[in-house]
């Protein structure tokens, strides 16, 4: 089928993704640097979930030529951008238009659709639950599955036919359609529900790991006063059953609970802060949409609502904050992210509560005539939850111990003491192996401005809060410009013998099972000039590494001019016990000069 995409963001890449996967003669308008991107390197989607990267090649054009004629258009862009794109639409020779996105205007604009179109359209509406975000050259996308979307009329189900041509459409992709009879009350349903997230998201400066569990509570008690705002204004609840689930305390606390754990981990910041920060245009679109229902019924009392509104920045200090140029990377503040993920530490809480929960009920079941592997069972799952509830005890004081913004700022320290080491000759270039937040690449491209600092990893989903669009926006936040970030493996380095000055490293080597430490380091010392220095830091201890003695005395063998093993427990840190505490004993610096 021919199909024309209009918007190429996070939630039409995806898009863009299934229909090529589908085997679709697929077509994108898009403008700018990102049409170069897309012309010249092709659709590259890093997926958070699955830790796949995907790469097609669709038809990409600045306009549509007015001969062109497509089965499907999805024009998937931001409601309020979606208003100005209609005539466009409505001169595209296609028997179907899907509007995609948040858009409480659905009515006035399929009216206004229609009314400029000179041939016969069904407008139908879509949304997509894709969260990510749009880099420089890719895209790193979080969706369940193979992705879906909920798609209708603004007051039906699509027809048979049309049905037709969505599900040819998407093939055997994976991609599921849910067939909505009502997007119209679908569509403010959601805004009913995520505007609560929106102005909660705000007011802690788009870091929903400050949100309390009372205040994801508020959250979802403003989202019921917004479903029922929309019910009273005589629009359909939708999905069909929502309608209920206010009534439900277990729905609630089950949900509440959800929200919270999601605030606390990098989901958090993928489906709600990442998109709040780089779209307030839209949220103050779908906030005044919202504003215009509520002003519409007075007498309509909404003071959880309005309260949270109330408390959050005004619009334009928002735009100051956030809004940025087209293309630029812009976080307020770097965010170095934490060596100790969130999601480790509260699934080794939820493990412990689990495992302790079991043994008590298996123990309350034992009587003295049970068996005895009924009583040991028991007595496993109390080994277990003790063992997984020490493991929770280190990870809490792992984390409060590597993050930036705690007091001991250990990670800093570390980072900091290495790119001491690091010293580049004007011009040169250096190799951060296994970069993963950027924080050691941009520590050595601010102490060495006159050379070029790259930054490589491959950023896997055993650390989904690293990504290569986090290194970029903190370089653009420190005001970094001395550097670059790129895909590659440490194991074999994408990089021809003698290419760089000066390679350095923190960490990285010890995470990669089953391989000889030893041929590592020799990997990355292979791309290591004449004459050039290297740092490298790791966890150097005889079980993993081997003979570090010697393998120092083989590189002096080969013609390596200095090499030098540093013990950095009691240089890095409090002391070689803190170390061991923190299960980074064995901490070592390899430095030297080829």
């Amino acid at each position: 089928m021919k199909i024309l995409v209009f918007g190429c963001g996070v939630i039409g890449s995806f898009l863009v993704h299934k229909l090529c996967e589908a085997g679709n003669d697929v077509t994108v308008v898009s403008r700018g640097k990102w049409k170069e991107v897309l012309s010249d390197k092709g659709l590259q989607i890093k997926h958070k979930l699955s830790g796949k990267i995907t790469l097609d090649h669709p038809k990409v054009v600045e306009t549509v030529p007015d001969s062109a004629a497509y089965d499907i258009v999805f024009s998937v862009m931001q409601g309020q951008q979606q208003q100005f794109l209609l005539p466009n639409l409505a001169k595209v020779n296609a028997p179907i238009i899907v509007l995609v996105g948040n858009n409480p205007c659905a009515a006035q604009m399929e009216k206004e659709l229609l009314s400029l179109s000179p041939n016969t359209k069904k407008v139908l509406f879509g949304f997509q639950g894709t969260a990510g975000v749009r880099e420089t050259d890719m895209v790193n996308c979080i969706s369940l599955g193979s992705g879906s979307m909920t798609i209708g009329g603004l007051h039906q189900e699509p027809d048979i036919t049309a049905k037709m041509s969505l599900l040819s459409a998407f093939g055997d992709s994976g991609y599921r359609l849910h067939w909505m009879d009502d997007m119209e009350g679908w569509l403010y349903c959601h805004a009913a529900f995520i505007l609560p997230v929106v102005y909660i998201s705000y007011r802690l400066n788009c870091d929903l790991t400050k949100a309390s569990l009372d205040g994801m509570k508020e959250v979802l008690t403003a989202a019921e006063e917004g479903y029922k705002l929309v019910e009273h204004s005589g629009m359909k609840i939708r999905p069909k059953g929502d309608e209920s689930f206010f009534n439900s305390s277990a729905k609630i606390s089950a949900v509440n609970h959800l929200l919270y754990l999601m605030a606390k981990t990098s989901l958090g910041r993928l489906c709600a802060t990442d998109h709040c920060r780089n779209a307030v245009s839209e949220m103050e679109w779908l906030d005044e949409q919202f504003e215009l229902l509520k002003q519409s019924h007075p007498d309509f009392s909404m003071p959880v609502w309005d309260d949270l509104r109330r408390r959050m920045p005004e619009w334009k200090e928002l735009h100051q904050t956030y809004d940025k140029e087209p293309g630029a990377l812009s976080p307020a503040k770097a965010d170095y992210a934490n060596w100790m993920p969130k999601e480790m530490v509260t699934g080794s809480a939820l493990g412990t509560g689990a495992l302790l929960s079991a043994g008590l009920i298996t123990a309350k079941k034992v009587t003295g005539n049970d068996s005895k592997i009924q009583k040991i069972g028991s007595g496993l799952l109390f080994a277990g939850a003790l063992g997984c509830g020490a493991f929770t005890v280190y990870s809490i004081i792992a984390r409060r111990a590597f993050s930036y913004d705690g007091e001991r700022k250990l990670s800093k320290q570390i980072i900091d003491g290495i790119a001491e080491y690091v010293s580049i000759p004007d011009g040169g270039t250096c190799l951060d192996v296994g970069c993963g937040s950027g924080a050691l690449t941009i520590a050595c491209a601010k102490r060495n401005p006159n050379a070029f600092i790259v930054g490589m990893d491959h950023w896997g989903p055993e650390y989904r809060d690293f990504s290569k669009s986090l290194c970029e926006r903190n370089a653009a936040a420190e005001g970094v410009t001395n550097i670059r970030f790129e895909y590659g493996n440490a194991v074999k380095l994408d990089y021809p013998d003698e290419s760089f000055d000066t390679v350095t490293s923190n960490y990285v080597y010890h995470n990669i099972v089953g391989l000889d430490k030893q041929n590592l380091l020799l990997e990355s010392l292979r791309v290591l000039k004449k004459g050039g220095t290297f740092a490298i830091h790791d966890l150097m201890d005889k079980n993993r590494y081997g003979d570090m003695q010697k393998f120092v005395r083989k590189l002096k063998m080969e013609g390596f001019e200095e090499v030098y093993l540093i013990d950095t427990t009691d240089k890095f840190f409090k002391s070689p016990q803190e170390a061991k505490l923190l299960m980074l004993g064995g901490s070592t610096l390899l430095y030297g000069r080829k």
